[in-house]
């Protein structure tokens, strides 16, 4: 061996000669600083899931910490593996808080990725709750679903609400919900990418004829227009969608005039726009060009319109007249008349309780909150049948009150009464979408998910390793 190839091979121990004797830790360090740096680095760990409890502070806040919980376990696993901190920790002799260190690293992260994610903001919130039960199929799941769907078109964000995973049951739902926005507020361009990309069959499921029929009343334009639209679509949907969008039109601009005194070119509500409303309908004179004459077929929006003017609907008349009417004694003054209709009428069933929801709406939107609250008790406490369906129409009148304005802070949503998420991700939506929306101090959603999902427990592994192996690791910075 020539000489400088022995130099170069000394060159290359002289680390390994001048580490110090019994040093085994991946940093370089002794043995005894090694294991205090290993305990120190668990107790800094465990302090942190111990001491940050859910509920004190956001779901972000609380995932930087504990994935730096996570974090300093990894390193002593990685770095001071001979010291007796890492070995009770393969022993299985130290958790973090309550959890074991692998049902933490494994499942609770990755929970708290998820709560995360839902609490991000209103539109990811409704979406965590509609998502809670995959297995669920109802109205009321239904109803969430289209309402995420509006408020991701009303933002614009056409793609997202294009690419929102549904079974194909839902397809016409997703499509109806998307083309009826992009219908009723002008999106021509995704118009007619619906239109060109839908096939024949969506198109008849979704209803596209009749919501452009619907989109073409509530923008005011040109009658010629909407009934040559009709002419040219004969179609008992068409035509009730066009007749019914001319009413409810009217109606709104009849209402606004009544309690605000002045017209305005364009009246938003929750889900409706109606724009142009110096145009003004004949509703009978529209009845007749739309139905061909047709009055039987004409008769039950026209009930609507005429309870809407003041004229008690009949006991068979549909849930639409019969709160048109209520609405038109609310704005009168006449609550109390309100409260007792449902009671005076010898009215179905299913009419009743529509009566009695509308009701407590009304007296919410008027401001009387305690009155809302007691009717909203009187038709179904808390924890029984009709509760949430209740809390709801509180909630809507509460959103439309210009007496008492709703105020959103942290606690407005997770303290409502509502016990169905999908009922609440209807609420949320509905409230994003209302134009007076007010809302101060700390977002909201975090308080939310921690009622719907709180607690870290008896939680299942997540369905890719992947995605949970990220929710586990800190990112470089």
């Amino acid at each position: 061996m020539s000489t400088r190839f022995r130099l170069l091979s000394l060159l290359a121990l002289a680390p390994v000669l001048l580490r110090p004797v019994g040093a085994a830790n991946l940093d370089g360090s002794s043995p005894e600083a090694g294991n205090a740096e290993a305990a120190r680095l668990y107790a800094e760990a465990n302090a942190y899931v111990s001491n940050m409890a859910e509920g004190n502070y956001s779901y972000a806040y609380l995932q930087f910490y504990w994935k730096r919980a996570q974090s300093n376990v990894d390193r002593i696993r990685r770095v001071y593996a001979d010291s007796p901190t890492a070995r009770s920790m393969a022993r299985g002799e130290l958790k973090l808080g309550p959890y074991a260190l692998d049902y933490f690293r494994e499942r609770v992260l990755y929970n708290l990725e998820l709560k995360r994610i839902g609490a991000f903001d209103d539109v990811n919130c409704a979406i965590f709750l509609y998502g809670r039960d995959e297995t669920r199929n109802d109205a009321k799941r239904d109803e969430a679903l289209a309402n995420i769907l509006e408020v991701l078109a009303r933002r614009q964000r056409w793609n997202e609400a294009l690419r929102f995973p549904v079974l194909d049951v839902h397809r016409p739902l997703l499509l109806r919900s998307i083309f009826r926005i992009a219908a009723i507020y002008g999106a021509e361009d995704m118009v007619r990418k619906l239109s060109a990309g839908a096939t024949p069959e969506d198109k008849a499921a979704a209803g596209f004829d009749a919501i452009q029929a619907e989109a073409l009343a509530l923008q005011g334009k040109p009658r010629a227009d909407l009934f040559t639209f009709v002419a040219d679509h004969p179609t008992g949907a068409v035509r009730a969608a066009a007749l019914a969008a001319v009413v409810e039109r009217q109606m709104l601009i009849e209402r606004m005039e009544r309690l605000h005194g002045a017209a305005r070119p364009t009246i938003q509500t929750v889900h409706l726009a109606v724009q142009n409303t110096a145009l003004r309908d004949d509703i009978r004179a529209a009845a007749r060009q739309i139905f061909g004459g047709d009055e039987q077929a004409a008769a039950p929006l026209l009930a609507v319109y005429a309870a809407s003017q003041g004229i008690a609907p009949e006991a068979d008349a549909p849930v639409k007249a019969h709160e048109a009417y209520l609405t038109r004694l609310a704005d009168a003054g006449r609550l109390d008349a309100v409260a007792a209709y449902a009671r005076s009428r010898d009215l179905a069933e299913p009419l009743r309780r529509a009566c009695a929801l509308k009701a407590i709406e009304l007296y919410a939107e008027a401001g009387e909150l305690t009155k809302a609250e007691a009717a909203r008790k009187a038709y179904a406490p808390a924890g029984t049948p009709g509760a949430d369906d209740a809390a709801q129409a509180e909630f809507r009148g509460r959103m439309d009150s210009t007496e008492a304005p709703l105020e959103a802070r942290r606690d407005t949503f997770a303290e409502l009464p509502i016990a169905d998420p999908c009922i609440m991700a209807t609420a949320i939506m509905e409230w994003s979408l209302t134009p007076n929306r007010s809302q101060r101090g700390a977002t909201p959603w975090d308080a939310v998910v921690m009622r719907f999902a709180g607690g870290f427990d008896n939680l299942p592994m997540p369905k890719s390793a992947a995605v949970g192996d990220a929710a586990s690791t800190l990112k470089p910075y």
